[in-house]
């Protein structure tokens, strides 16, 4: 049975799953937390933007003009608090 998350009552992964659904984001210290409180279709989001950064040869000035939020986050630039009330503001437009 999936958990609920307390603060939405959205399904989550059970614990120690996730691992392969969201590979790289796993790979994040704040990964439990950002699983209990962000919808798992933004999870997918964030998991497809930072696997293109990973996979980039690259950076161009054009995506550094336009970095995801995520990727901030991924590379320390902003916190989990700042991303989970940016995603609070994603989901009530």
């Amino acid at each position: 049975m999936k958990k609920q998350s307390q603060k939405k009552g959205i399904p989550v992964e059970p614990e120690g799953g996730g691992e392969e659904r969201w590979e790289a984001l796993s790979n994040c210290r704040d990964f439990p937390f950002l699983v209990q409180n962000a919808n798992p279709d933004i999870l997918d989001l964030f998991e497809v933007q930072i696997k293109e950064y990973l996979n980039m040869g690259e950076l161009t000035e054009c995506y550094l003009n336009e970095v995801p939020r995520s990727v901030c986050w991924y590379e320390g630039l902003i916190d989990i608090e700042m991303l989970l009330m940016e995603i609070g503001e994603w989901e009530a437009l």
